[in-house]
């Protein structure tokens, strides 16, 4: 009997994560513009539309951002340190300005 309710309790779990998840996404999708100087570190954000985004001064130190849109996101000076995005992502950024890369690196004008 304790082992089924281990089973349901952390079947709940997942389905909570799972949910708070999709709902954030969905939340992100709304308030692109109010993103600015938000601290996003450490989120898991794959699959998330930030296309257009305003995403200057963002904290995303850490944060995942696997199949992320970022086509025309303002990244400028933002801090992707340690973060898992790919250079064809950051290449469709509108902009990279003062944006410190995955590798810790300021952008100076190429990737």
């Amino acid at each position: 009997m304790r082992e089924i309710l281990y089973r349901m309790y952390a079947a709940s779990l997942n389905a909570n994560v799972w949910l708070h998840h999709r709902l954030f996404q969905l939340y992100l999708r709304h308030r692109r513009a109010e993103l600015a100087g938000t601290d996003l570190s450490y989120l898991n954000l794959q699959g998330t539309n930030l296309r257009g985004a305003n995403l200057r001064q963002t904290n995303l130190h850490r944060a995942d951002l696997t199949n992320v849109n970022l086509h025309d996101a303002d990244l400028s000076g933002a801090d992707l340190t340690g973060a898992r995005v790919s250079e064809r992502q950051l290449a469709q950024a509108k902009s990279l300005a003062g944006a410190t890369l995955p590798d810790g690196t300021i952008y100076l004008g190429h990737l």
